[in-house]
């Protein structure tokens, strides 16, 4: 029997969809191990796996893919080896880097679907938002000590943000290390961690073929054995639901191992490049962001530009306003000049 055959006997399912989907998984500790296991063994023709984080101890009795030999080493490179030997059909690749660094908007636009199993508030509302951004759907999951939530946002619905108070939405809780003993302890399991993981690409693979899945929030208690629906209405006043106008987007050739300086070419001279995050060694602030005060000859990853970004450009003088350059892939114009 081939790989597949079995998955051919089960109505709706639609293993030409799968093969040819990409998911973003941003994550991949506990969680995301879990999920991005079952959605390589159901045949995901690619993943894209970023997580900043290092393998930890703590992570040996929650996370399948993750070994003793792996403690003090990249997550996301860890789980892309061993992805790749349980599916040598699906093409995986790492990115050891935060979020905004590590995946572009025009991959998490050009996706099928993007997951979050993170373990921050912060990093869950700049996930959200940076979907918004793109508009495409985002599939988020948390665990509790005995249970969890699995929630679909769809790109015109509520969002993760919409269910937080302003205070909430303000939030600067950088994503933590599983090593970082200042952090309080927060109970975890591998079956709750399974159950969870499991549920997200059980909904994602169902997403992928093209299945009817309501939106909305979906709270699961193992412990009391109950799965139940929770109603999340959209905030009209949450900052979240920012979209980038297609319109205002200009492709460039240049890629994220260019320099501000290649960007250069494409600006007038009231024109400032402007990254999501500080530049290296700078204080959050926005006048941080401005790719016009980095080293000129730096490459943008370097700086902490993910691949195909897409980068706001703000005008001023008497043209106020704001425009897009999208990066391309890399391996065209590349290289620093």
């Amino acid at each position: 029997m081939g790989r597949f055959d079995r998955h051919a006997l089960i109505a709706g399912w639609d293993q030409q969809r799968l093969a040819a989907a990409t998911v973003v998984v941003c994550g991949v500790g506990a969680l995301g191990n879990q999920c991005a296991q079952a959605l390589a063994l159901a045949g995901v023709g690619r993943l894209l796996l970023c997580d900043p984080d290092d393998v930890s101890e703590s992570n040996l009795s929650r996370a399948p893919l993750f070994r003793a030999d792996d403690i003090g080493r990249p997550k996301a490179t860890i789980a892309a080896r061993r992805l790749t030997e349980l599916s040598p059909v699906t093409r995986i690749e790492a990115r050891t880097a935060p979020l905004v660094s590590g995946v572009g908007l025009a991959e998490l636009r050009d996706a099928d679907l993007v997951v979050g199993c993170l373990d921050s508030l912060a990093a869950r509302i700049q996930l959200s938002g940076r979907c918004q951004l793109v508009g495409v759907a985002l599939l988020d999951g948390g665990t509790s000590a005995w249970g969890g939530e699995v929630r679909l946002y769809e790109p015109t619905g509520p969002c993760f943000g919409c269910g937080l108070s302003a205070r909430d939405r303000a939030a600067q809780d950088d994503p933590w290390a599983c090593a970082d003993a200042v952090v309080p302890e927060a109970g975890a399991s591998a079956p709750v961690s399974a159950l969870v993981g499991s549920w997200l690409a059980v909904t994602a693979v169902r997403l992928l073929c093209g299945a009817a899945v309501a939106p909305g929030l979906i709270r699961v208690d193992a412990a009391g054995g109950t799965a139940t629906p929770v109603t999340v209405r959209r905030d009209p006043d949450c900052p979240l639901h920012t979209r980038i106008p297609a319109d205002l987007v200009a492709a460039v050739p240049d890629t994220a191992l260019s320099t501000p300086a290649d960007l250069t070419d494409h600006l007038a001279p009231e024109e400032t490049v402007m990254t999501w995050a500080p530049l290296p060694g700078s204080a959050p602030t926005r006048e941080s962001t401005r790719l016009a005060d980095a080293p000129p000859r730096a490459r943008l990853a370097d700086l902490g530009v993910a691949p195909r970004e897409i980068l706001p450009v703000r005008m001023t003088g008497r043209t106020r306003g704001i425009r897009y350059l999208e990066l391309a892939e890399a391996g065209g114009k590349g290289t620093p000049r």
